[in-house]
């Protein structure tokens, strides 16, 4: 069984799939090495990874797609990636399948967020569509996730709709882009933000239990405190993203110990706060880099 295919058992599987976003390739083998199953790519943790700022959709596809290839060779497990708005109009979304494939991603998934030429302006959608900058006209989200399905040349490729509509649009127009999704071939869905655990329930109820599609929880914070992995799979859900946990944990790690440091101008107290080196090591350089060059300081 390949990653792509393993990713898809755990979705079926009863058991919660938990998937931490990776800050970077080394985080992704502390999630690994602490046991889970899958591991993350996301817009947020890798704009801080790789520019030192927010999730401001500042890194392209090429980038990302180049971030994803990092993280799969880093680990052994599956990586989810994020595809954002598919980064244009339809032949970019196919695109970025293609790139994300290539780069041996086992899913990823697409949003409703505007597209970034789009950014800033009110979107004109036909009567009953939403009109502003939150989200596109579900066509649109329709139309990515078509041309997913279509571009990507491995069946096993997790394809995931994420609809971001529920905040200002409400519960029904979110479950009916979900409903749409199903319909243009997405394999799981999420539907971001919801307000309580009664449009929780509601959610799997309609998408999981009526349709047979696993769905996804975000755990990133919300109108509601997000609930625990045990509690999300009562409720139905398949799998639970953690977006920025890692990043926050690695930033107030690092601002703890620099700014001690600053402080005393001394390193030595520091050491039960630090990975071992021969831990970080290990961790640096995983066994087949160890077998071809030898041990840590070795003449080659």
């Amino acid at each position: 069984m390949n990653n792509r295919q393993r990713f898809r058992a755990h979705l079926a599987d009863p058991k919660m799939l938990m998937v931490p976003i990776a800050h970077d390739p080394l985080c992704a083998r502390i999630i690994e090495r602490a046991g889970f199953q899958a591991v993350g790519v996301g817009g947020a943790a890798s704009a801080a990874a790789l520019l030192g700022r927010p999730d401001a959709r500042l890194l392209s596809a090429r980038e990302m797609a180049d971030v994803v290839w990092r993280t799969v060779d880093a680990v052994g497990v599956p990586v989810l990636a994020d595809a954002d708005d598919g980064y244009g109009d339809a032949t970019h979304v196919a695109w970025t399948v293609r790139q994300y494939e290539s780069a041996g991603a086992a899913g990823l998934f697409l949003a409703d967020r505007p597209a970034r030429r789009q950014r800033g302006r009110t979107v004109g959608g036909a009567v009953g569509e939403p009109e502003d900058d939150t989200v596109v006209p579900a066509a649109e989200l329709i139309g990515r996730i078509e041309a997913a399905v279509a571009a990507r040349r491995d069946p096993d490729m997790l394809i995931m709709a994420r609809t971001d509509a529920l905040p200002a649009h409400g519960i029904d127009e979110a479950l009916g882009r979900a409903h749409a999704c199903v319909d243009a071939g997405a394999d799981a869905i999420c539907v971001a933000d919801p307000a309580s655990t009664h449009q929780m329930r509601r959610i799997t109820e309609e998408i999981t239990a009526r349709r047979g599609i696993p769905t996804m929880a975000d755990a990133s914070p919300g109108a509601m405190p997000p609930p625990t992995a045990a509690e999300l799979q009562q409720m139905g859900y398949a799998l639970t993203l953690y977006p920025t946990l890692a990043s926050r944990a690695l930033a107030r790690a690092v601002a703890d110990v620099m700014g001690e440091l600053s402080w005393s101008g001394d390193a030595a107290p520091l050491a039960d706060r630090l990975a071992p080196f021969e831990e970080f090591h290990a961790l640096a350089r995983p066994p087949e880099h160890r077998e071809a060059v030898g041990p840590p300081g070795a003449r080659r």
